[in-house]
């Protein structure tokens, strides 16, 4: 027989893990955009392969691909995109996560609670 305080605490569970697994990669996601030495390095490699991919363009030709691939990634980014790596939309939606848990884990202490007075109240199973 199932407790009735197991299914709230299961889930309670559930949402802790997913509150921790999105706190480590919003913090790994932070981490990431701090790295200024990742940044400077990832500058240099663009700028040799900018280099290497137009080697008998003219100049103005490079730069016309240059810019139809950056048209091409300004598309790219859209509002979802912008949404989702705002830091509030991240740290609210970690907040709610959180108050979710939090509820599931008050609901399964207060059906425990509710359990054990029930049974305290209840007569011995002799006494009729």
């Amino acid at each position: 027989m199932i407790h009735e305080s197991l299914p709230p605490l299961l889930r309670g569970l559930g949402t802790s893990l997913i509150l921790l697994t999105s706190a480590l990669v919003v913090t790994m996601e932070r981490r990431e955009d701090a790295d200024p030495t990742g940044h400077a390095a990832m500058a240099r490699l663009a700028l040799q392969a900018e280099e290497a991919a137009h080697p008998g363009e003219s100049s103005s030709d490079a730069l016309a691909t240059e810019v139809r691939l950056l048209r091409l990634q300004l598309q790219d980014n859209d509002l979802a995109d912008e949404v989702f790596e705002n830091p509030w939309f991240q740290w609210l939606g970690l907040l709610g996560t959180g108050l979710i848990a939090a509820s599931f884990f008050a609901e399964w202490r207060l059906k425990r609670v509710i359990a054990r007075a029930a049974r305290a109240a209840a007569p011995p199973d002799g006494a009729a």
